[in-house]
């Protein structure tokens, strides 16, 4: 008797969620100043996140995928696209979802104009939202870089995020 192939699931499938990770706004950023990320705080986090998502089966090396340039970089970022044309998988699992609270961002424009006591109508509130987003907004970027960009071993870099 022939054995059944595999099912192979559809592209479309959503695959199982196998942990979901908040990082606390008051863990990761200077709650005390204004838009102050905490780099050590933040660096250690990704590298905890790493490590779990590796398992264990921790790869030589991950790549990094910060390729953005950012504000003052003298020159364009150093993209390395053919370490991943070869590569099987990242070696991670990706079945992570990481999400962050604002701490030190964010909260100062909320309070500002009043939009934790609701009144949409009103041009400070709806100031307020826009402020409270382009602020929070920039707290995720820099999140996103840093697990993207993540150290385990000294100054590597190794992929948090994929």
């Amino acid at each position: 008797m022939a054995e059944a192939a595999p099912e192979q699931r559809s592209p479309a499938t959503p695959r199982p969620v196998r942990c979901i990770v908040k990082l606390g706004g008051a863990a990761i950023t200077n709650k005390g100043e204004l838009e102050s990320i905490d780099e050590g705080s933040l660096r250690s986090a990704c590298a905890q996140l790493r490590q779990a998502m590796s398992g264990d089966a921790t790869p030589e090396k991950a790549m990094g995928m910060d390729w953005s340039r950012r504000p003052g970089d003298p020159a364009d970022p150093a993209v390395d696209t053919d370490g991943f044309r070869d590569m099987a998988g990242l070696g991670i699992d990706t079945n992570f979802i990481v999400v962050h609270g604002a701490g030190s961002f964010g909260h100062f424009q909320a309070s500002r104009s009043g939009v934790h006591k609701g009144g949409l109508h009103t041009p400070l509130v709806k100031a307020g939202f826009v402020a409270t987003r382009i602020s929070v907004t920039s707290l995720n970027q820099e999140v996103v870089r840093a697990l993207a960009k993540g150290t385990l071993h000294g100054n590597e870099d190794y992929c948090t995020l994929c």
